[in-house]
Formats: structure tokens, sequence, C-alpha cells
């Protein structure tokens, strides 16, 4: 069962949202952990083999959860904290079919090469990705958006996916 990670990254980052406008301090940590969930979910649309990826966003949920809901509960009441766990429950339920890749026209690459575009963060930042590029024989350039356009042979762009998801499991 290919769980849907993406709907439960939702229902946290849509919680926390809710908090900050009650006036909620949120813990850095927390921040930390959801930019984290959501780097490993863009990972998993590429490669759903890597146990690691699924084993670190597992817990990184579960530690989200477990710090949230008392959130909610002391912020919202006992309804609404109920309400979610029961969302959280579905969530958890429910299944991913097939991910559903952004497709758009991107300036910059060759056309016979395949590309990705990788926005660098604290825990991929742009060092890691240069050396990785380097290591895997690819080309990369870095766009007014603040993303890296990365391009070359297709099993190198997925050793550099695979290589950066290993690193950041750690």
């Amino acid at each position: 069962m290919k769980l849907n990670y993406y709907a439960l990254w939702r229902l946290m980052a849509d919680l926390i949202r809710d908090l900050k406008r009650k006036g909620a301090s949120i813990p850095p940590n927390i921040m930390s952990d959801l930019r984290l969930i959501k780097s490993m979910i863009e990972i998993l649309k590429i490669d759903r083999s890597n146990a690691d990826v699924i084993r670190r966003i597992e817990e990184c949920m579960s530690s989200l959860e477990s710090q949230l809901i008392p959130m909610a509960d002391e912020y919202f009441g006992r309804e609404y904290a109920e309400a979610l766990m029961d969302k959280i429950a579905e969530a958890r339920r429910s299944e991913v079919s097939k991910p559903v890749l952004e497709m758009r026209l991107r300036v910059g690459a060759p056309r016979n090469k395949d590309w990705i575009r990788i926005k660098p963060t604290d825990i991929a930042p742009p060092d890691m990705i240069r050396e990785l590029c380097k290591r895997f024989g690819l080309k990369y350039e870095t766009q007014n958006d603040g993303f890296m356009l990365i391009y070359g042979d297709k099993e190198s762009i997925k050793r550099l996916i695979k290589e950066a998801a290993r690193r950041i499991a750690k």
C-alpha cells in the first residue's frame, strides 16, 4: 500500500497555519520537520522504493502529530482535536494511485537531456546539490526563482536523487 503522505502533510501544514492565526508559538523543530517531510514526499514521487525515506517520513509525521494534536486541543478544544485525529486516520487509509508530476516547459535544459528542478533548502543545501551533480556528471544552473535546473542522462539524475535522499534520511 502506498500511503498518501501528501494528504497527511497538508493536514499538518493547515493545522500549523490555524495555530499561528490563533497566536500559538510554533517551535522551530516542528517547522523543520514539516519542510523535511515535504522534501521527502517530492523524492518519493520519483522513487517510491526508498525505504529509508518512507521510514524518515513516518518518524517525522509521528513527531508532528504528537506535538500538534495537544496544541490543537489546547487552542481549539477537544472536538477539533478529535475531528483532526479522524482526518489523520482517514488520510492514513487513503492511497496514492499514481504520482502527478508537474510538467511545464523549462527554459535552459537542452532538448535531448532529461532534467529536474530542485529547490535548495537547509536539508539539501546548494553545495551538496552541486557536489552530487559533479559526482554524477550532470550539468546545473541556478535559476532566477532560486531553483536549480539539473540536466543530463536519466540514470545519472536517478542516482543523484537516490544519493540526496540517502543523505537527507540520515
